[in-house]
């Protein structure tokens, strides 16, 4: 974990802050609006700090969401803006109880690090993916506007997997699903960031959106993951037609 030096008294009030935008945000059913960051403004401080220290990348959140944190203008959607509060949260809790002097591991309570934990002791089953040809995707494309709304999807369904706050027999997927379904979603990122795309991973991440999708629904768990999932399903067969 990097150590941005805040002081004790810094965290605890950036943990006020945390606390009173969550408190905010879960006080009303928001469902799956697109809510502005100012209706968050002491995380958005929070998040404004972590950049001045150089961490906002560093500390566990995807990319394309970090960079909206900082954003009064940006926007997100309320599960995801949730998500990110609870994951910071649990991250300046460790902070908190580094710098009161007792030690703890790094990786206690970090979310991220527990899920590669999980995922190293069970790792995921081979992935059989027929290959059928590698695609390049030219600057303009129609393609480009998909992959970059895919990959930002994909980054919120990531940081939705991660970041859950419920038991095991209460979320609609156990700890192994979620840890597989976390490398398949990052797996897919790194491909879509490269200048060619492989059509039969793409249908491979499709089917598994589609399934745990349907699983979320079927056990009025995790709905937003689900729901994100299910338009990236969509929007990554969307793909598929416009590489073809």
């Amino acid at each position: 974990m990097i150590d941005p030096e805040f002081s004790p008294e810094e965290i605890r009030e950036m943990l006020k802050g945390i606390g009173r935008s969550l408190s905010r945000l879960q006080a009303v059913n928001l469902h799956d609006k697109l809510m502005p960051m100012t209706y968050v403004p002491e995380a958005v401080a929070v998040y404004e700090a972590f950049d001045a220290r150089g961490i906002l990348h560093a500390f566990g959140v995807n990319p394309s969401v970090t960079h909206k944190l900082k954003n009064h203008e940006a926007k997100l959607r309320a599960p995801v803006m949730i998500a990110a509060l609870s994951w910071t949260h649990t991250y300046l809790r460790s902070l908190e109880k580094q710098s009161g002097g007792r030690a703890s591991p790094p990786e206690v309570g970090n979310p991220d690090l527990l899920t590669q934990e999980i995922a190293d002791t069970h790792p995921p089953e081979p992935i059989q993916i027929w290959t059928e040809q590698w695609i390049y995707v030219r600057r303009g494309s129609p393609a480009k506007e998909i992959i970059a709304d895919v990959s930002e999807r994909l980054d919120e369904a990531v940081l939705l997997a991660k970041a859950t706050n419920l038991d095991e027999d209460q979320a609609a997927l156990t700890d192994i699903e979620r840890a597989q379904l976390i490398a398949i979603l990052e797996t897919t990122l790194a491909v879509l960031k490269s200048p060619m795309v492989e059509p039969g991973l793409l249908k491979k991440t499709a089917r598994v959106a589609q399934e745990v999708a349907r699983k979320a629904a079927s056990t009025k768990a995790e709905e937003a993951l689900g729901k994100g999932l299910e338009y990236v399903a969509k929007r990554i067969l969307e793909l598929i037609a416009s590489l073809l």
